[in-house]
């Protein structure tokens, strides 16, 4: 996908701008929170973070799996941006129902690192239930009515909206919710890797008949939309694991033993190799689900090719990070050093979308 895989002039053109853009981000550390941010608004600023949207928002026309390109080189340099949850998973959606304004108004809004929207999808105690159950809709006259709780909505407190899942009439829909709309309660808080997280509370929303995205059962297209989160996530994920492996060879190349520098150790090569091994068959599983994420490739299986690679890339890129950490030594535990902060981040994209063990599930229920 980003190595020797056949990249084109214009996705070349991308991946080098992205590069450049945030080459001079400071490094993962006990460095100012504003980094991930500030590169956020660079690439905005060159136009890259519309990649996967259609030319009429400003986008590449290519897909959504232009956001590949884009979210690698954020991956190397642990750049934790609301990329995938505000423009890839709205834009998923927005190839179901590309006339819809508000829909429309935040893909814009958010490939310009303004407030756009995300997907309020999960459900307290529902586990990795893609479909809604708790919260639910109802005709009240003109209007819609609005109940139930959603839970885990990353970067809620900086969007501007929510693409609200939610049962009307048993079947699933889609509800778009301003965020200033009366009866909507928000708690924030903080994951692990800088993200913010909302927990989502809706009193009686009363919502005008626009405020409806989808016409008749949206599960198709929910699952499609997380499908298209887990896949390009796992892009970012083999961009760290990347970074760590090479910040594990650099390390061991400065460090002695007994005067011999512990990258000539035979035990620490073959662990430096497992861990090379493990990233380039990360790499290629990812290109494969990056590549499924098209209305044209038949439900099941995109589904067994994301699953396929999630189960993989979530497991292996949380062990080749904790190698990574191990083969550092103390040094790799401090914050100072910017390690700590890649595992972090592997260990988040493993639990996004479903963990390993529910895209194992998944995938083995598609091969019966």
């Amino acid at each position: 996908m980003i190595r020797s895989l056949g990249l084109n002039e214009t996705d070349r053109l991308v991946r080098d701008s992205v590069m450049s853009s945030i080459a001079d981000v400071p490094d993962a550390g006990l460095v100012s929170s504003n980094r991930s941010a500030d590169a956020f608004r660079a690439l905005a600023e060159i136009g890259v973070l519309a990649a996967p949207l259609p030319e009429e928002l400003g986008g590449m026309g290519e897909g959504l799996g232009a956001a590949a390109l884009v979210l690698e080189p954020l991956g190397q340099r642990a750049l934790v941006t609301p990329h995938v949850e505000s423009i890839c998973v709205p834009a998923a959606i927005a190839e179901f129902y590309p006339s819809v304004p508000s829909l429309r108004g935040a893909l814009v809004s958010a490939a310009q690192a303004e407030p756009g929207a995300v997907l309020a999808w999960m459900e307290p105690g529902c586990g990795w239930t893609r479909q809604p159950s708790l919260t639910m809709v109802e005709r009240s006259g003109a209007e819609w009515i609005l109940r139930g709780r959603k839970t885990l909505v990353r970067w809620g407190d900086v969007v501007g909206g929510f693409i609200v899942t939610a049962l009307a009439d048993a079947e699933p829909t889609l509800f778009w919710v301003p965020r200033d709309c009366e009866g909507l309660e928000m708690s924030v808080y903080h994951s692990a890797d800088e993200r913010s997280l909302v927990d989502l509370e809706f009193h009686d929303l009363h919502l005008p008949p626009e405020s409806r995205i989808s016409d008749g059962d949206a599960s198709v297209v929910i699952d499609y939309a997380l499908d298209a989160g887990a896949a390009l996530s796992l892009a970012e994920a083999v961009g760290l694991m990347d970074r760590a492996l090479e910040m594990t060879i650099d390390y061991l190349k400065t460090r002695e033993q007994f005067g011999v520098s512990l990258s000539k150790m035979q035990a620490l090569q073959h662990r430096l190799v497992e861990m090379y091994a493990t990233t380039e068959c990360a790499w290629s599983l990812v290109h494969e689900a990056v590549c499924s994420l098209s209305r044209e490739v038949p439900e099941i299986q995109r589904q067994s090719t994301v699953s396929r690679a999630k189960a993989y890339v979530g497991r292996m890129g949380r062990l080749v990070g904790q190698e990574a950490l191990q083969l550092h030594g103390a040094i790799g535990m401090t914050k100072e050093y910017p390690l700590g902060r890649y595992l972090q981040r592997l260990t988040a994209i493993e639990l996004d979308y479903g963990d390993s063990e529910w895209h194992l599930n998944r995938l083995a229920g598609n091969c019966r």
